[in-house]
């Protein structure tokens, strides 16, 4: 099965829409649109998103599911190489290090509130450095060579567990590579 990714940022409502911004250009998104959009960053399936589409009361999903993927505001990720070559992820928010009561897990938010994730180390460094690398791909190619064992596409697979927690806390934004 295919997973879906929502791609770039949220920029906040404007009139009737919201605006999303992607590279350099903005789409405005209905509210159903955006709640679909909102929905995808958790790692599913379109059939898992549409689901969840309609168990949170939107009608229509697939008909929103398919015009985001049409205008590349979601992503699916049918071959992950290919994908991993056309994105990249940038980070959102305050990286604060490490927690003080857990040296191993690290916080990002916003700084005087509460952290809006706490991530591992292999996912805060993915935060922190992944956007220096011109793709995912690049990424992986460079855990490949700087003490994480295996090869580029070995990294992969965890590279893209470490985007999804970060896509669902809402702490990184995957943009296509330009």
């Amino acid at each position: 099965m295919t997973t879906v990714f929502p791609v770039g940022h949220g920029a906040g409502p404007a009139s009737e829409h919201h605006v999303i911004r992607v590279g350099r250009t903005a789409e405005p998104l209905s509210e159903s649109e955006f709640d679909v959009w909102a929905l995808a960053h958790h790692w599913t399936t379109v059939t898992e998103l549409a689901a969840e589409c309609r168990a949170a009361g939107i009608d229509d999903a697939e008909r929103h599911i398919d015009a985001l993927l049409s205008r590349g505001v979601l992503t699916q990720a049918d071959d992950a190489t290919e994908f991993a070559h056309r994105y990249r992820l940038l980070p959102l928010f305050t990286g604060f290090g490490n927690r003080p009561d857990d040296l191993e897990r690290f916080a990002i938010g916003v700084p005087g509130l509460e952290p809006l994730a706490v991530v591992s180390a292999p996912t805060y460094e993915l935060w922190q450095w992944g956007w220096v690398a011109p793709s995912l791909w690049a990424h992986c190619e460079v855990l490949a060579t700087i003490g994480e064992p295996g090869t580029p596409g070995a990294q992969l697979d965890l590279v893209l567990d470490r985007v999804t927690e970060l896509l669902s806390d809402f702490v990184a934004v995957l943009e296509p590579v330009s």
